[in-house]
């Protein structure tokens, strides 16, 4: 949740944008933490540990804002539409456990985000594949320039 003196979700997750990591990949984590969080806020309440359940809902609620936030509606054809509804149910079924203290519907809304983590990682891993693809062609490339430069 924004605001209670924390940083915006854009800040405190946005930093993990890293030149280096392909942002499939950066999906993927942002992913993996809502999960993450949304899993140990139903343990907080299974525990009784209200502070703790109140901490990790709000960074599940932090990330989740953030993935809507972030949807291209003009280049995401039909899935932009599909991913806002999915963000919006999510929230609404953490806020409604959070509130009832229902560490079942906590974890039904990490349920939910898993078939789409996977596919955002099986996007990754392709993704990855093909770059190691063209970094090898260019590699061998840069090698039969280098060759054919030193016999000039």
């Amino acid at each position: 949740m924004l605001g209670y003196g924390r940083p915006t979700a854009l800040a405190s997750y946005g930093r993990i944008a890293n030149a280096e990591l392909d942002p499939i990949q950066q999906i993927v984590m942002l992913y993996d933490g809502a999960i993450k969080f949304l899993r140990l806020a139903a343990t907080n309440i299974e525990e009784h540990d209200i502070h703790a359940k109140a901490e990790h809902t709000s960074r599940a609620i932090d990330i989740i804002s953030y993935l809507q936030s972030i949807l291209d509606f003009e280049r995401g054809g039909d899935v932009a539409p599909v991913l806002d509804a999915l963000y919006s149910n999510v929230l609404a079924i953490t806020l409604r456990a959070s509130v009832r203290l229902d560490p079942a519907q906590m974890h039904r809304a990490a349920d939910l985000l898993l078939p789409v983590r996977e596919s955002w990682a099986t996007n990754a891993q392709a993704n990855a594949l093909a770059s190691a693809a063209l970094s090898a062609n260019n590699l061998s490339n840069a090698a039969a320039n280098v060759r054919h430069s030193a016999m000039a």
